[in-house]
């Protein structure tokens, strides 16, 4: 299993390494695990711990000496679902902060793959947003999120058109997402991928950390929209 999907679960790299090794063992010490997953036995019981704390590891004394098991992994559904009920329960008044505190905060940046993460559930809030730039890199980076959010993006409805150099045209990316393309000659497309929605602008750098920089703005909203609608007039399907 990819451990990336684990991490995106809340796990810790070497957290997902450890529950995964006890799932196959169903139970054992420390010292097993620490050669089995070639970490340091220190490190194995510090992490051991942190699984106990969330509740995804138990362990029994046998002549002495811990023995740990995992906790079945239906738990992890059970655990996010009701992480899911605390923030439905909050949400009005974290919206309500939000609301007020709005226009202080237009310019923002989001690194790494959970940033990037932030930036798509934000746009599953809009029925339509038009993107273009980097071929090929939102699936190369993002891989199971790209896939994610195409779903929801079917599931809601969402209308997306995407402009994509004349390359992709055949490419898995354009295969597995929901959206309208259109293509434009390789030469001018861009290292970044632009997205826009309601009165938001994000530009994504496809960077080995991604890296996006996100602006709230109607009037720049309004600018990159008739510049994808020239483009998009120009673009062949």
């Amino acid at each position: 299993m990819d451990l990336d999907r684990l991490e995106t679960l809340g796990f810790k790299k070497k957290e997902a390494k450890i529950y995964l090794t006890l799932l196959e063992l169903e139970e054992s010490q420390a010292g097993e695990i620490s050669k089995k997953t070639q970490i340091n036995r220190t490190t194995v019981y510090d992490e051991l711990e942190s699984l106990i704390g969330k509740g995804l590891v138990k362990f029994t004394i046998q002549s002495n000496k811990k023995i740990f098991r995992p906790v079945k992994p239906k738990v992890i559904l059970e655990q996010i679902k009701r992480k899911q009920d605390i923030a439905e329960q909050i949400l009005p008044e974290l919206n309500n902060i939000y609301k007020k505190n709005k226009e202080k905060e237009e310019h923002n940046i989001f690194k790494g793959r959970k940033g990037i993460i932030s930036i798509l559930q934000d746009i599953l809030n809009y029925n339509e947003y038009l993107a273009f730039g980097s071929s090929g890199k939102f699936l190369e980076t993002m891989k199971y999120d790209f896939i994610i959010f195409q779903k929801q993006k079917k599931k809601l409805k969402i209308n997306a058109r995407v402009i994509l150099s004349q390359s992709s045209k055949n490419s898995e990316q354009v295969k597995l997402a929901y959206s309208k393309f259109r293509y434009i000659p390789d030469e001018y497309t861009a290292p970044t991928t632009t997205f826009v929605y309601g009165d938001n602008v994000t530009i994504i750098i496809w960077g080995a950390i991604p890296t996006a920089m996100h602006t709230s703005s109607k009037e720049l909203s309004k600018s990159y929209k008739n510049y994808f609608n020239l483009l998009w007039k120009i673009a062949k399907s």
